[in-house]
């Protein structure tokens, strides 16, 4: 097969139509942000390797510059976000908003929602350590999906000291607690078991909990029963920030799309409170996630707690075309054609309507009237202006 004529493994054309409904989406995600109080930044496409490793993350593509420094296309953005912060914006107000739109690129198997090269809108709030910070992010990731055309949706809200607590009290090494987020995030539900019953004297209470931990799910309830079996400090800090956490949302009047999901552990390592994935019926797998992640700014040398989230771009699209709310738009208001001679005459007229407002295609070449009612839909343009 010819590669000329291919695009590489993961990537795709985005078609005229389709590029005019992603536009549409984008701005309406970033504008939502601007309305909150974010500025929009962009950060380089690849960054030195050792940025991402210093975040916890390798690069999947990987590359030398003429210097003989390995480069990392991005595969993440919180680290470049807190690279920019740590290096360029020290001063000024103490709470920072920032927001993006930028292409990622990771080694996936690829299928429908699921590229190489993929497209994420987020933001990072850095500066704020307390739960109202963590409930804007969340309301604010809602109203990015509603501005995208989006209302049936659910955020699954946990936290890492939950997890981390509730491993702690039952006596775990470090190795079996690392086994254990490993288990949580392939929903390995038997090895969880196994772990939890190698174990010597753990309490039956916190054993039974292990094994429904990846059912622990549900609404406030759900965090006063866990409250009243768990006795780790760690555990019962992370369920008052949860429910700390819910009471804001529900004051921001978006409480119902919340619910618990205690275990609850993101695939990025540098989360260190809560965490949450959003999940919509058209797909099997999160649209979008975020959380808190506190010590990412240490490795930059500046104590900074952070939260934040990122939406695939991609996935909204999907999930608006599984339900029928994407048609591919390439329509005009008006096409204007003219006559042998009349070329001027008719630069003119369309300079004047799109003044007025209205979106104009003006004809290539001289042509009757009946050939120009024959190009109008062929332009897709609802109206003709011949001259």
């Amino acid at each position: 097969m010819n590669k000329t004529y291919q695009v590489p493994y993961g990537t795709k054309d985005i078609l005229p139509g389709e590029m005019k409904i992603r536009r549409r989406i984008e701005d309406a995600i970033i504008r939502v942000f601007d309305m909150w109080g974010y500025d929009e930044v962009k950060t380089p496409d690849f960054e030195y390797a050792e940025l991402f490793e210093t975040a916890g993350k390798s690069g999947d593509f990987r590359f030398f510059d003429r210097c003989n420094h390995l480069l990392v296309l991005r595969n993440d953005m919180t680290a470049p976000i807190a690279r920019l912060t740590a290096t360029r914006l020290q001063g000024g107000e103490k709470v920072k908003r920032l927001c993006y739109l930028a292409n990622l690129y990771r080694y996936e198997e690829i299928q429908e929602g699921r590229q190489c090269e993929f497209e994420q809108a987020g933001v990072e709030m850095l500066g704020a350590s307390g739960a109202a910070a963590d409930a804007e992010i969340i309301v604010l990731a809602a109203e990015a999906f509603r501005a995208a055309g989006l209302e049936d949706f659910s955020f699954s809200l946990g936290h890492v000291g939950f997890i981390g607590g509730l491993a702690e009290e039952a006596g775990f090494s470090d190795d079996q607690i690392v086994q254990i987020k490993e288990c949580l995030r392939y929903y390995d539900a038997v090895k969880i078991q196994d772990i939890a019953t190698s174990v010597n004297g753990i309490k039956p209470k916190i054993k039974q909990l292990f094994s429904e931990f990846l059912f622990l799910q549900g609404g406030i309830e759900l965090l006063e029963r866990v409250a009243k079996v768990v006795t780790s400090k760690k555990c019962l800090g992370a369920l008052d920030n949860l429910k700390q956490i819910y009471e804001l949302v529900k004051a921001y009047g978006t409480a119902d799309f919340l619910r618990f999901d205690l275990g609850l552990n993101r695939s990025l390592d540098y989360y260190t409170g809560m965490l949450f994935e959003v999940y919509l019926p058209e797909m099997g797998f999160p649209a979008a996630g975020g959380g808190r992640y506190d010590k990412m700014m240490d490795k930059f040398g500046v104590r900074c707690p952070a939260t934040g989230f990122a939406i695939g771009v991609e996935r909204l699209i999907l999930s608006l075309a599984r339900q029928g709310n994407v048609v591919s738009s390439r329509n005009w208001d008006i096409f204007v054609a003219w006559q042998e001679g009349n070329l001027k005459k008719a630069i003119a007229a369309a300079a004047n309507l799109r003044e007025e407002g209205h979106s104009v295609k003006l004809a290539a070449e001289a042509m009757g009237q009946k050939e120009a009612l024959e190009a109008l839909d062929e332009n897709g343009c609802a109206t003709l202006f011949y001259v």
